[in-house]
């Protein structure tokens, strides 16, 4: 019985992490990048260049901040994928290539979508 309930305690403290981890980290951050690559996207649209530099450039260096902790949580892959999305979308913002600035920016998003979804408290995602 005393396993048992040793057991109950160490699930109910893993899911107490999950939930602390999603709503203190996950869930503000990634609806932040949400907003704000949309607002970014309107920025390319009018093509104004140097505040899409400015602007990309900024949201990778808060990036860089950010995925110091989630490498502890967050599959690597999905991490990764954010670096190169985030290292293309500067290159094309640079190079002024508003097509695909655009469609790099919109599949940033998607991304940081994804990890929203997919680290939400679900059933899906326990079992």
């Amino acid at each position: 019985m005393r396993m048992v309930v040793i057991s109950l305690i160490v699930l109910l403290v893993m899911v107490g992490v999950w939930i602390w981890f999603h709503f203190t980290s996950v869930e503000p951050i990634t609806s932040y990048y949400w907003e704000n690559v949309e607002s970014l996207l309107n920025v390319v649209d009018r093509e104004d260049w140097d505040t899409a530099e400015r602007d990309i450039e900024f949201y990778r260096q808060k990036w860089d901040g950010e995925r110091k902790l989630w490498v502890y949580f967050i599959n690597q892959d999905e991490i990764d994928s954010i670096d190169i999305s985030m290292k293309r979308s500067l290159s094309y913002i640079k190079n002024k290539d508003k097509n695909k600035a655009q469609a790099e920016l919109e599949h940033l998003r998607i991304l940081f979508n994804i990890i929203k979804e997919n680290e939400c408290l679900a059933l899906d995602n326990i079992f």
